[in-house]
């Protein structure tokens, strides 16, 4: 193996790439974690040694073993303080996957019919079947309001996993058994045929809440409406900006953020995860984050366990047992998170119209505070604004938080919740929330801030009713400067 010294290695495009999964298995099952930034450099010392040359204890394997280049590049990652740099992205490879979701506005007349029986098929069986329509979208919340997986690290897992069981009963339908779920780019309208019977609206069978009874039928805007409040809220620039980030909390609080928004811009029934899947566009539209994610693992680098552990930078709790569990899925966590084995893909959309995707490169990322050992530098123009604390289980239902200058709105974020979030685990255990907005300097500078939070009206998300903010916890309001990160 040959291999060049590197000089000024970093962790995100250098370093992760010199352990290969099983060692990092390996030493994970000895009680040694170094499958993340931190934990590595909390290693680093005695990595370097036991990997170093001649003698070397790791990798086991003679045709492993480090080179004298590779440890060397080690070292000096080690004596330049660990940076920890970015990653280079790779482009998105055609997908193996014996599964391939296309973008809706792709289907073939056959392919969209089969789609129609699959939806109509589940839509007729019996509530209490559990391949039913109405059992697997109570699954999302009411009925069954203990499995909220939202504002957590188990959000994107879940949802996948949760996709795979509707395609799964879509496919149990006969004649239908090679099915795929499509995506709604949620940057352009949504297809015409999502508002024509079976995707336009579905109506209970039986009552899921006193809110809800039997009867109750799914509503949502029309589509020139919806991608007004797509605009307005300013999705798919949220979407860009995720998909840039690759740090696993970042890019996973910049896409539930947009994916809250796109809920509410949607319309009554989507604005609650009291109902929302049982609006058919939910599968559509959940088909997409899915598809944002997929995207971000392959850019990344991270489409398994370990692999993806070295985007982490809090907490990876969720993956080890018993915290792992997708409640009422048999998969785990740190099973969703491998892309081969979950054996599903996406088509590129086949026509000129395009949706946000993984930049090329990336650049360091601004934020309103940054650890003191990194080196950095102020931005000129733009500025971070958190409303900090806003205590949601005050709030019942979705809401959003409003920041204004002179009373102009300057910039709104919404949030997805049930109207019932006491009594919801997953809520109180996180019932302070924050609210991050990047403004213009010239659009706050010199002029008086507001913050409102709104509750979103049930019949109609566009309008809400202000909450007093001591009544949601007094949050406070934190203006920086931002600050960009140098590599």
């Amino acid at each position: 193996m040959t291999e060049s010294i590197i000089e000024e290695p970093t962790y995100m495009r250098d370093v992760r790439h010199f352990f290969a999964d099983v060692d990092l298995d390996h030493m994970f099952g000895l009680g040694i974690d170094i499958t993340t930034y931190d934990a590595l450099k909390a290693e680093s010392t005695d990595v370097y040694v036991h990997t170093l040359g001649p003698n070397a204890h790791m990798p086991p394997e003679p045709d492993r073993k480090w080179t004298a280049e590779r440890s060397q590049s080690f070292f000096n990652w080690i004596s330049k303080g660990h940076p920890l740099g970015v990653p280079e992205v790779q482009p998105l490879a055609t997908s193996a996957a014996s599964r391939i979701r296309k973008d809706a506005r792709d289907l073939s007349a056959d392919e969209l019919q089969a789609l129609r029986n699959a939806f109509s098929g589940v839509m007729a069986l019996e509530p209490d079947d559990p391949n039913s329509y109405f059992t697997l979208a109570g699954l999302h919340w009411f009925p069954v309001p203990s499995e909220c997986k939202h504002h957590e690290d188990k959000y994107n897992p879940w949802h996948r996993v949760f996709m795979n069981r509707f395609e799964d009963a879509l496919r149990s339908v006969p004649g239908c058994e090679t099915v795929t779920l499509p995506y709604w780019d949620i940057t352009g309208a949504p297809p015409n045929f999502l508002y024509e019977p079976p995707f336009d609206s579905y109506t209970l069978p039986l009552d899921v809440h006193a809110l809800y009874p039997a009867g109750y039928a799914t509503s949502r805007f029309d589509a020139a409406t919806l991608m007004e409040n797509v605009a307005s809220y300013g999705i798919p620039e949220d979407i860009t900006t995720s998909l840039a980030e690759f740090r696993w909390s970042r890019f996973t609080t910049g896409i539930e953020g947009a994916h809250d928004e796109g809920h509410v811009s949607i319309g009554p029934t989507m604005s609650r995860p009291d109902v929302a899947a049982f609006d058919p566009l939910f599968w559509f539209f959940h088909s997409n984050w899915e598809r944002l994610w997929w995207n971000w693992q392959q850019a990344m680098q991270a489409t398994t366990e370990w692999s993806f552990r070295s985007t982490i930078d809090t907490s990876t709790l969720f993956l080890t047992p018993p915290f792992n569990a997708l409640e009422p899925f048999s998969q785990t966590a740190e099973q969703a998170i491998n892309l081969a084995a979950m054996d599903v893909g996406y088509a590129e959309p086949q026509g000129p119209d395009k949706g946000p995707v993984v930049p090329e490169t990336l650049e360091p990322s601004t934020r309103g505070s940054l650890i003191a050992s990194s080196t950095m530098r102020a931005t000129r123009r733009r500025v971070s604004a958190r409303v900090k604390g806003v205590d949601r289980l005050a709030i019942p239902g979705s809401f959003r938080v409003v920041l204004r200058a002179d009373g102009e709105p300057v910039g709104r974020r919404a949030f997805f919740q049930s109207t019932q979030p006491k009594d919801c685990e997953n809520c109180r255990q996180r019932r302070r929330a924050d609210f991050d907005f990047v403004v213009d300097l010239e659009d706050v500078s010199d002029r008086s801030l507001s913050v409102d939070v709104e509750l979103l009206s049930r019949d109609d998300p566009r309008e809400g009713v202000t909450v007093p903010l001591r009544a949601c916890g007094n949050p406070t309001l934190n203006v920086r400067v931002l600050l960009e990160e140098m590599s």
